[in-house]
């Protein structure tokens, strides 16, 4: 965010969903958010968690227990100003996956950065 730099570029889709996954600071426990890609806007879809403690996500009309964790679906809120703002941890891993990519944000050159997860419209493409 501070240098404008690109530090990962991929081409996607209407609809595409893309994930982010850590391991919560305080639960110490594994989470997974999926998002969704609409037009230039990104929308939270999905939280997978094993608790609903302190800074948990909570919040959807659909809960249900998969595999021991807690999955709120349906969730369809648009991120804030539509560009996701991620702080990567430098003590837990953290990743974005999407499609076959599984990109460690919380290694160089992504570690210790404020992030942006934005879409931009190719006019020149699809």
């Amino acid at each position: 965010m501070e240098t404008d730099a690109v530090l990962y570029s991929a081409a996607v889709e209407e609809g595409e969903r893309f994930a982010v996954t850590y391991i919560h600071s305080v639960e110490r426990s594994p989470v997974k958010e999926v998002f969704e890609v609409r037009g230039t806007d990104v929308y939270t879809m999905e939280s997978h968690t094993e608790s609903f403690g302190a800074g948990m996500p909570y919040e959807g009309d659909e809960v249900e227990m998969e595999d021991g964790k807690f999955i709120i679906r349906n969730i369809n809120r648009r991120v804030h100003g539509g560009v996701l703002r991620i702080r990567p941890s430098s003590v837990f891993p953290h990743h974005i996956e999407l499609g076959d990519d599984r990109i460690t944000i919380s290694e160089a050159p992504y570690k210790g950065r404020n992030l942006e997860i934005k879409v931009i419209r190719n006019y020149f493409g699809r």
